[in-house]
Protein backbone atom coordinates (compact mmCIF):
# COMPACT_ATOMS: atom_id res chain seq x y z
CA UNK A 1 0.00 0.00 0.00
CA UNK A 2 2.79 2.42 0.59
CA UNK A 3 4.35 1.65 -2.70
CA UNK A 4 1.26 2.48 -4.17
CA UNK A 5 0.97 5.66 -1.96
CA UNK A 6 4.34 6.58 -3.58
CA UNK A 7 3.69 5.72 -7.31
CA UNK A 8 0.47 7.74 -7.14
CA UNK A 9 2.49 10.34 -5.32
CA UNK A 10 5.16 10.40 -7.84
CA UNK A 11 2.90 10.52 -10.90
CA UNK A 12 1.36 13.79 -8.95
CA UNK A 13 4.32 15.18 -9.13
CA UNK A 14 5.67 14.45 -12.49
CA UNK A 15 2.23 15.55 -13.87
CA UNK A 16 3.22 19.15 -11.48
CA UNK A 17 6.67 19.31 -12.65
CA UNK A 18 5.65 19.20 -16.46
CA UNK A 19 2.89 21.66 -15.99
CA UNK A 20 4.66 24.18 -14.64
CA UNK A 21 7.68 23.60 -16.83
CA UNK A 22 5.14 23.80 -19.68
CA UNK A 23 3.94 27.10 -17.98
CA UNK A 24 7.54 28.19 -17.99
CA UNK A 25 8.02 27.75 -21.39
CA UNK A 26 5.16 29.08 -22.95
CA UNK A 27 5.35 32.48 -20.56
CA UNK A 28 9.07 33.00 -21.20
CA UNK A 29 10.08 32.79 -24.81
CA UNK A 30 8.43 32.62 -28.34
CA UNK A 31 6.21 30.05 -29.81
CA UNK A 32 5.23 30.09 -33.50
CA UNK A 33 2.88 28.51 -35.31
CA UNK A 34 2.83 28.10 -39.50
CA UNK A 35 -0.08 26.46 -40.69
CA UNK A 36 0.60 25.97 -44.09
CA UNK A 37 5.00 25.19 -44.76
CA UNK A 38 4.22 25.12 -48.83
CA UNK A 39 1.91 28.03 -50.31
CA UNK A 40 1.24 27.87 -54.26
CA UNK A 41 0.04 31.18 -55.90
CA UNK A 42 -0.54 32.01 -59.64
CA UNK A 43 1.65 34.92 -61.46
CA UNK A 44 -0.52 37.89 -60.77
CA UNK A 45 -2.15 36.32 -57.69
CA UNK A 46 -2.05 37.02 -54.14
CA UNK A 47 -0.14 34.92 -51.39
CA UNK A 48 -0.71 35.09 -47.80
CA UNK A 49 1.95 33.66 -45.35
CA UNK A 50 -0.04 32.65 -42.63
CA UNK A 51 1.49 32.86 -39.27
CA UNK A 52 0.41 32.97 -35.16
CA UNK A 53 2.41 33.42 -32.13
CA UNK A 54 2.63 33.28 -28.87
CA UNK A 55 4.96 35.61 -26.37
CA UNK A 56 4.91 38.33 -23.77
CA UNK A 57 4.98 41.52 -25.05
CA UNK A 58 4.36 43.35 -27.81
CA UNK A 59 7.01 41.46 -30.63
CA UNK A 60 9.24 42.96 -32.60
CA UNK A 61 8.28 40.37 -36.32
CA UNK A 62 10.35 40.49 -39.38
CA UNK A 63 9.56 38.92 -42.74
CA UNK A 64 12.86 38.20 -45.54
CA UNK A 65 13.00 36.42 -48.50
CA UNK A 66 15.75 33.72 -49.43
CA UNK A 67 15.94 33.19 -52.92
CA UNK A 68 18.81 32.24 -55.40
CA UNK A 69 19.94 35.99 -55.43
CA UNK A 70 20.19 35.81 -51.56
CA UNK A 71 18.39 37.58 -48.43
CA UNK A 72 16.20 40.20 -48.83
CA UNK A 73 14.10 42.05 -46.23
CA UNK A 74 10.45 42.60 -46.88
CA UNK A 75 8.99 44.08 -43.81
CA UNK A 76 10.02 44.62 -39.74
CA UNK A 77 6.95 45.86 -37.20
CA UNK A 78 5.70 45.82 -33.69
CA UNK A 79 2.06 45.53 -34.43
CA UNK A 80 0.54 48.84 -33.23
CA UNK A 81 4.12 50.74 -33.41
CA UNK A 82 5.80 51.11 -36.08
CA UNK A 83 6.37 49.22 -39.94
CA UNK A 84 9.36 49.55 -41.83
CA UNK A 85 8.49 47.78 -45.43
CA UNK A 86 11.13 47.37 -48.36
CA UNK A 87 10.57 49.63 -51.19
CA UNK A 88 10.16 46.79 -53.27
CA UNK A 89 7.58 45.19 -51.88
CA UNK A 90 6.24 48.95 -50.61
CA UNK A 91 2.89 48.26 -52.71
CA UNK A 92 2.44 44.75 -52.18
CA UNK A 93 2.49 44.23 -49.00
CA UNK A 94 -0.36 43.41 -46.30
CA UNK A 95 0.15 42.85 -42.86
CA UNK A 96 -1.81 41.48 -40.17
CA UNK A 97 -2.06 41.47 -36.89
CA UNK A 98 -0.92 37.94 -36.01
CA UNK A 99 1.97 38.67 -37.69
CA UNK A 100 0.75 37.06 -41.32
CA UNK A 101 1.52 38.96 -44.26
CA UNK A 102 -0.26 38.94 -47.90
CA UNK A 103 1.78 39.45 -51.23
CA UNK A 104 0.05 40.69 -53.83
CA UNK A 105 0.61 40.39 -57.61
CA UNK A 106 3.30 37.77 -57.17
CA UNK A 107 5.72 36.93 -60.15
CA UNK A 108 8.06 34.69 -60.45
CA UNK A 109 10.81 36.09 -58.73
CA UNK A 110 8.78 36.13 -55.89
CA UNK A 111 9.39 32.08 -55.43
CA UNK A 112 11.42 31.09 -52.88
CA UNK A 113 12.02 30.80 -48.61
CA UNK A 114 10.51 32.93 -46.74
CA UNK A 115 11.69 33.45 -43.21
CA UNK A 116 9.62 35.23 -40.22
CA UNK A 117 11.32 36.07 -37.47
CA UNK A 118 9.28 37.05 -33.63
CA UNK A 119 11.24 38.40 -31.23
CA UNK A 120 10.28 39.43 -28.07
CA UNK A 121 11.19 42.04 -25.90
CA UNK A 122 13.17 40.44 -23.21
CA UNK A 123 14.97 39.27 -26.73
CA UNK A 124 14.45 35.45 -27.10
CA UNK A 125 13.34 35.08 -30.94
CA UNK A 126 11.98 32.25 -33.12
CA UNK A 127 12.19 31.50 -36.74
CA UNK A 128 9.38 30.38 -39.00
CA UNK A 129 10.30 28.94 -42.71
CA UNK A 130 7.42 29.05 -45.16
CA UNK A 131 8.56 27.80 -49.11
CA UNK A 132 6.51 30.26 -51.42
CA UNK A 133 5.71 28.59 -55.56
CA UNK A 134 4.79 30.30 -58.14
CA UNK A 135 3.02 29.08 -60.96
CA UNK A 136 2.80 30.08 -64.42
CA UNK A 137 -0.44 30.33 -65.92
CA UNK A 138 -1.39 27.88 -67.92
CA UNK A 139 -3.65 29.88 -70.61
CA UNK A 140 -0.87 31.64 -71.86
CA UNK A 141 0.35 28.44 -73.48
CA UNK A 142 -2.90 27.49 -74.18
CA UNK A 143 -3.37 30.26 -75.99
CA UNK A 144 -0.35 30.39 -77.87
CA UNK A 145 -1.09 26.47 -78.71
CA UNK A 146 -5.06 27.83 -79.96
CA UNK A 147 -3.27 30.44 -82.32
CA UNK A 148 -0.54 27.89 -84.19
CA UNK A 149 -3.00 25.86 -84.55
CA UNK A 150 -5.73 28.53 -85.93
CA UNK A 151 -2.53 29.38 -88.32
CA UNK A 152 -2.10 25.64 -89.60
CA UNK A 153 -5.12 24.57 -90.29
CA UNK A 154 -5.77 28.36 -92.31
CA UNK A 155 -2.01 27.60 -94.11
CA UNK A 156 -3.41 24.04 -94.89
CA UNK A 157 -6.65 25.03 -96.06
CA UNK A 158 -5.35 27.83 -98.57
CA UNK A 159 -2.57 24.83 -99.50
CA UNK A 160 -5.58 22.19 -100.20
CA UNK A 161 -7.17 25.04 -102.38
CA UNK A 162 -4.41 26.03 -104.55
CA UNK A 163 -3.83 21.88 -105.20
CA UNK A 164 -7.93 21.61 -106.09
CA UNK A 165 -7.55 24.79 -108.44
CA UNK A 166 -3.75 23.34 -109.91
CA UNK A 167 -5.42 19.89 -110.25
CA UNK A 168 -8.35 21.16 -112.00
CA UNK A 169 -6.09 23.21 -114.65
CA UNK A 170 -4.66 20.10 -115.25
CA UNK A 171 -7.59 18.40 -116.10
CA UNK A 172 -8.30 21.53 -118.24
CA UNK A 173 -5.45 21.00 -119.98
CA UNK A 174 -5.63 16.88 -120.59
CA UNK A 175 -9.31 17.57 -121.96
CA UNK A 176 -8.30 19.96 -124.29
CA UNK A 177 -4.95 18.17 -125.43
CA UNK A 178 -7.60 15.01 -126.03
CA UNK A 179 -9.73 17.52 -127.81
CA UNK A 180 -6.66 18.13 -130.16
CA UNK A 181 -5.59 14.69 -130.74
CA UNK A 182 -8.97 13.39 -131.43
CA UNK A 183 -9.60 16.34 -133.98
CA UNK A 184 -6.12 16.40 -135.38
CA UNK A 185 -6.89 12.27 -135.69
CA UNK A 186 -9.79 13.07 -137.75
CA UNK A 187 -8.52 15.65 -139.61
CA UNK A 188 -6.13 12.90 -140.57
CA UNK A 189 -8.48 10.71 -141.82
CA UNK A 190 -10.66 13.09 -143.71
CA UNK A 191 -7.72 14.32 -145.53
CA UNK A 192 -7.03 13.24 -148.83
CA UNK A 193 -3.77 11.49 -149.91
Amino acid sequence: MFLMRTRSWNNKSLLLILCLTGLYLSTNGVMILIPHHIVSATVNESATLSVEYRCNGVPTIRWKQLSAWGMKNIITWEPGNYQNISESYEDRVQKYRNGSIQLSNVQLYDAGCYVVTVTDKAGSSKDGVIVLNINEPVYKDLHFVAVVTTVLMAVSIVLMFFLWICNQIMQLCKMKGRAQRVNASTDMELSPL
